[in-house]
């Protein structure tokens, strides 16, 4: 099966500022279908490469569920590069976006709440991402096991305009009342008690984003724990 083209331009990735803001995600080289770079939704819908030193892991599964070699590259500019040989059915990323403090007046600041003076909140924030490359292997809908996951619960390619399903996980367990959408500022759809949730699809890039904030207590660095997920695909 042909390798999947996530994405033939920048431009073709700004379906919308909110669906882009503070989000990672692949884009596939045309030039060199095994060569994946990573991109980053920032503010006022800017898209950029992603800071390197924040991403933690990476991992591509092929269609058996084998783990593949990923090879990590930097370009000129900083920004990451993946080369990922054979056929991978998905590629997993893990970010550690840092914790970003806030005084209460202007923007706020990547240090932790005990190292800024004046901080009155931190959020500490946790990014994670799957790009799926072909479908139909049941490695598709198998959690990895990332603390928060979003799961096809079909490994079926989706169609544009019919609704698909998936699951959210967090430490595992089916999570209930997550928003879905197709942005951190849109909502489609919320879990139910099974951390289930339904999506349509559109043709070309689509991205499911997913998230949630939990308060924390006690710890001196950051008041706010965030998870985001993105799960990325192409629909013909």
């Amino acid at each position: 099966m042909k390798t999947l083209v996530l994405l033939t331009a920048v431009a073709a990735l700004a379906v919308s500022t909110g669906a882009l803001a503070h989000t990672v995600w692949l884009r596939q080289d045309n030039a060199k279908p095994d060569m994946f770079q990573v991109y980053f939704g920032g503010h006022a819908g800017a898209i950029t490469p992603y800071d390197g030193s924040k991403l933690k892991t990476v991992k591509a599964i092929d269609a058996r569920g084998a783990e593949l070699t990923v090879t990590r590259s930097t370009d000129g500019n900083g920004a990451v590069r993946l080369q990922v040989p054979g056929e991978p059915a998905l590629i997993a990323l893990y970010f550690d976006n840092g914790i970003h403090s806030r005084t209460g007046q202007g923007p706020s600041v990547p240090r932790a709440m005990n190292e800024v003076e004046g901080a009155v909140s931190a959020s500490n924030a946790q990014k994670y991402h799957k790009t799926i490359v072909r479908w139909g292997g049941a490695v598709i809908t198998r959690p990895l096991g990332q603390p928060f996951e979003v799961i096809p619960m079909s490994a079926k390619a989706p169609r544009a305009g019919q609704p698909m399903r998936v699951q959210i996980r967090i430490d595992g367990q089916p999570a209930a009342a997550i928003k879905i959408g197709r942005g951190e500022d849109t909502g489609d759809a919320v879990t139910d008690a099974d951390g289930v949730a339904v999506f349509t699809p559109e043709t070309g890039f689509n991205k499911i984003w997913a998230g949630r904030r939990s308060q924390v207590t006690g710890n001196p660095r950051f008041t706010e724990l965030s998870y985001e997920y993105s799960l990325g695909f192409q629909v013909p």
